[in-house]
């Protein structure tokens, strides 16, 4: 499976893939830091906004255009072609995304502590990365989503999924029933370390804020699940598309 994912590495080379998880993070950063600076809580405004809409587009945004980029290259029929396990590739593939999303939460939490020396923070630098690490967990499983959806249709149905998911994320979080929706989970998840609501406003000190960790378990296990059936389906998916 590690060979598999070394493969994709090596296929993403001097890509606009690659650039994507250092200039996306930088990007959310400078346009939150331009609309919340005068309010005083811009690094918990950076994570607040990330957790709820630009992780989500970012990663159908990226898993679509690895999709795009083996289509072009060789549609899959490299990979098909080759006497490799086909479920242990997908699987390699699926490793190769979480990576990429790994990394990209490095590089906002790198921005992160840079900005911590130039504004005022609310609360402590290591409850902001705990909450970017939380946010990386609980959409673990939009990876399995983008990427059946990027084979099945094309890159830009999946962005519409991911910026639809968080539009409906943010009417019903804060409703009983609410938390079920995955979408809800990374944007709900980071509420209790960074002090601020989904909608942006400060957490009082009267107000109840629920235990939300549950939800970086929930995520871990529709990832696994996701992961075994997207695995299972690859090999079929593959087959009908060469």
């Amino acid at each position: 499976m590690f060979n598999y994912c070394s493969i994709e590495i090596l296929k993403t080379k001097r890509t606009i893939i690659r650039k994507l998880v250092w200039i996306f993070p930088l990007l959310v950063s400078i346009i939150t830091f331009l609309f919340f600076a005068s309010t005083g809580y811009v690094v918990q405004s950076i994570i607040n906004q990330w957790s709820f809409i630009w992780v989500n587009l970012f990663l159908a945004l990226e898993i679509g255009l690895i999709d795009r980029h083996e289509r072009n290259s060789t549609d899959y029929k490299m990979i098909l072609s080759s006497p490799n396990d086909l479920f242990k590739y997908e699987l390699g593939r699926i490793l190769h995304d979480v990576l990429l999303s790994l990394i990209t939460t490095c590089t906002l939490g790198i921005l992160v502590i840079l900005l911590s020396f130039l504004m005022p923070m609310k609360v402590s630098l290591g409850a902001c990365l705990l909450a970017l690490l939380g946010i990386f967990v609980t959409t673990l499983w939009e990876i399995l989503l983008y990427s059946w959806l990027s084979r099945i249709t094309n890159l830009y149905v999946s962005v519409g999924v991911a910026f639809a998911g968080s539009l409906i994320g943010i009417w019903i979080d804060n409703l009983s029933l609410g938390k079920l929706f995955p979408f809800t989970w990374s944007a709900i998840m980071p509420v209790s370390l960074i002090k601020m609501h989904v909608n942006g406003l400060l957490v009082a000190n009267t107000d109840k804020i629920s235990n939300n960790s549950w939800t970086l378990l929930a995520s871990f296990i529709l990832f696994v699940i996701l992961s075994g059936l997207s695995a299972a389906a690859f090999k079929k998916q593959v087959v009908k598309n060469v």
